[in-house]
């Protein structure tokens, strides 16, 4: 064990005395000049693994910022790009330190972006496998990491993702979630792109459920065209059990928002009546 730990502080380094909230507070400041390189020297004083996290994410989302930067303003040359990519190197030893699987997961989405952005494909794509693997049996993981991509614009590396990951009823569940939080946010573009990805019925219903209740305090009208989508996907669930509970919510939101109250003859009459 000694010898396990020897070998870890060779790769991260010595203490050099300070609390890891001050050398933070010191990666923060080099950051906030543009001191990658600095901030990236003081990763071997820190401790804590939390800590370590926290910098590491705070260096590589200050270089992409960086990148953006140069890339809007049209200065960036192929030898920028070169030195970025060694400096995004230099940081995955480093990573692979962090024994969390949370925190490893969401470090290696944002390796994967950082080689997105400087044109590196093959080692994005090895990034982001081990992310998703990573994350296999964390939920609230995945969806970060699917969202991270999508707020990146890099939608093809998100589809991408989605076809990586295992467990097809984990990945629906994120993806509604995903789908519930761009339409809150008024991206209804996006949130219908992430809903054309559910593969399953009775989550694109559910899907559709919660963007009808979100348009529904906007436009009633939108809110009922989306509703009746709703209705159409849920008999397409093959669990009848599971369809009539669809119905049920479906018609308890139409009818909230139509301002009225519904007759049980009604659902009994649709394909989603309850099992015999």
């Amino acid at each position: 064990m000694e010898k396990l730990d020897e070998f870890f502080k060779s790769l991260i380094g010595e203490r050099n005395g300070k609390s890891d909230l001050e050398i933070l507070e010191e990666i923060e400041g080099y950051l906030q000049t543009g001191g990658v390189d600095e901030a990236i020297a003081q990763l071997k004083n820190l401790e804590k693994e939390q800590n370590i996290f926290l910098a590491l994410r705070m260096i590589m989302r200050s270089i992409v910022s960086q990148l953006d930067e140069l890339n809007q303003l049209g200065t960036i040359t192929q030898e920028d790009l070169q030195k970025v990519h060694e400096k995004v190197k230099e940081l995955i030893p480093i990573v692979n330190t962090v024994f969390n699987s949370r925190y490893r997961a969401l470090l290696m989405a944002d390796l994967s972006v950082l080689f997105y952005c400087l044109n590196d494909e093959l080692n994005g794509d090895m990034a982001l496998r081990t992310a998703i693997d990573l994350a296999r049996n964390h939920d609230d993981v995945l969806r970060d990491i699917m969202m991270c991509f999508i707020r990146k614009g890099l939608l093809n590396k998100a589809g991408y993702a989605i076809k990586m990951v295992r467990e097809p009823e984990k990945l629906n569940v994120v993806l509604v979630q995903l789908a519930e939080m761009f339409y809150r946010a008024g991206d209804m573009k996006k949130a219908r792109l992430i809903i054309d990805h559910i593969a399953s019925p009775f989550h694109k219903t559910m899907a559709f459920y919660y963007i009808a209740a979100i348009e529904a305090e906007h436009n009633k009208e939108e809110a009922l065209k989306i509703l009746d989508a709703a209705f159409q996907m849920a008999e397409k669930v093959k669990d009848p059990e599971a369809r009539f509970e669809l119905t049920l919510k479906l018609y308890e939101l139409k009818h909230s928002i139509l301002g009225n109250t519904f007759s049980l003859k009604e659902i009994l009459s649709r394909k989603g009546g309850p099992p015999q």
